[in-house]
């Protein structure tokens, strides 16, 4: 989720907790951020949409950082096994079921390495790279346009022979950008319509123009066989365990008796609504021979999900709804099957994912001055928070579910009419100041 949220707003208020949220935007403990100091830091961020759903996204943001500030000055361990569990559960989960697929299904799906050279020739799989700048329906022209002149001027760059990892440094999906900007291995119809016609355009070592989508402008790269020839094998096998495990899944649920309780997917849309309160649920949501499924790991799951996907699952209605519980509890019951049988990560993927926790609180620790003689320090998340909104320093989000351990035992909320209130005042500061308003609210 993806996943670098800009946090332009969300910056802190320096005065204690007041008896009330009367001029207060957001609140984590006894630190608040007002609505005229959101509003000052609104205006600062132009061009920046000034609609309330963005704005009340950055004030949960702030709400996090200040609740990790705070989690830290407390003396909990920001390294210790339950953060670094909170922070990769997800990639763990992955990881082992990657390895029990292998197990079971790693000999059927085998290729040799003159197939997998013929097919990276051949073109209908392909590896797919991109760089990109993120625009949404909430992003203002202005805001819209810079990112576009951005995308054009690294493209620029790529063609006066400028190297493609200095355009990916660039680009705002962090998690392609780990991997250089590959998306993955992709046959033709699966990527969205523009980057799909884009990709299977593309000899290899190639570099698409600007190629706009939902999610913002692209720039598309296929590389050669000689550049991503290991990777292109090691993410078509993983493709190739991923279709066989799909096509049994079926076939286990029903040896297996798998079956959704009743109204759980009433319960699943409940959840889309707000993932983090059911984080603890034990409540079960299907049962199988030997185990079953809770909304704790539906709602681990979700929380990983961007809103508008927790607003599509809401409407997409039961079916959809009892697909998404078949699925996650099918992952499920593979994963109790692993553990039985002893299953674990190997110790290489379970020091990278150590190696990935390390470097996020790095990354806190440095901009927070956690370990400043004045932590918590207040000051120092202003500070942080006002390089964001100079694009001194990069936005960045936290792992959803570390984020939900940080929060956990700190009260934190989002004042929805403090919000609202800083958005106006902004639209004032900005009308005095003749540089109008953005987005609405």
């Amino acid at each position: 989720m993806g996943r670098a949220v800009l946090f332009l707003a969300a910056i802190l208020q320096l005065s204690s907790c007041a008896p009330t949220d009367r001029g207060v935007a957001a609140r984590a403990g006894d630190w608040t951020l007002t609505e005229s100091r959101l509003a000052e830091l609104l205006v600062l961020a132009q061009p920046f949409p000034l609609d309330s759903l963005a704005v009340h996204q950055f004030a949960e943001m702030w709400t996090s950082a200040a609740a990790l500030s705070q989690r830290a000055a407390a003396g909990d361990s920001l390294l210790g096994s339950e953060a670094r569990e909170a922070s990769t559960w997800l990639d763990r989960r992955e990881a082992i079921l990657e390895i029990d697929r292998r197990e079971r299904l790693g000999a059927a799906v085998a290729r040799d390495e003159a197939e997998i050279a013929q097919l990276f020739a051949e073109g209908s799989l392909r590896l797919v790279a991109h760089v990109l700048r993120r625009v949404g329906p909430a992003t203002s022209s202005s805001e819209r346009l810079l990112q576009q002149r951005t995308i054009e001027r690294l493209l620029a760059t790529i063609a006066e022979g400028g190297g493609w990892n200095d355009a990916v440094a660039e680009s705002e999906d962090a998690e392609s950008q780990r991997r250089g900007g590959l998306l993955g291995v992709f046959a033709a119809g699966e990527l969205p319509t523009t980057l799909d016609r884009a990709a299977f355009r593309l000899e290899p070592g190639q570099v698409s123009g600007v190629v706009q989508s939902a999610e913002g402008f692209h720039i598309v790269y296929r590389p050669r066989f000689e550049e991503v020839g290991t990777l292109f094998r090691d993410l078509l096998a993983e493709r190739d365990l991923a279709q066989a495990d799909a096509g049994a899944a079926e076939g286990v649920r029903e040896a297996r008796s798998f079956a959704a309780t009743s109204g759980a997917h009433v319960v699943v849309a409940r959840m889309a609504e707000d993932p983090a309160g059911w984080l603890d649920s034990e409540q079960v949501l299907a049962t199988w021979d030997g185990g079953a499924l809770r909304a704790a790991v539906v709602a681990r799951v979700l929380a990983f999900f961007p809103p508008e996907s927790l607003a599509e699952l809401i409407e997409v209605g039961e079916e959809g709804r009892v697909r998404l519980i078949a699925d996650v509890g099918t992952r499920e019951l593979r994963l109790t099957d692993a553990a039985a049988r002893g299953l674990a990560l190997d110790a290489p993927t379970a020091d990278r994912l150590a190696l990935l926790h390390d470097e996020e609180i790095e990354h806190w620790t440095r901009v927070l001055e956690l370990n400043g003689p004045d932590a918590p320090s207040r000051e120092a998340l202003a500070r942080y928070m006002e390089a964001v909104v100079a694009r001194r320093e990069d936005a960045r989000s936290m792992p959803p579910l570390f984020e939900a351990w940080i929060r956990d035992g700190i009260e934190t909320r989002v004042n929805g009419r403090g919000v609202l209130a800083a958005i106006v005042t902004a639209r004032g500061m900005l009308a005095e100041a003749g540089g109008g308003g953005t987005g609405d609210s």
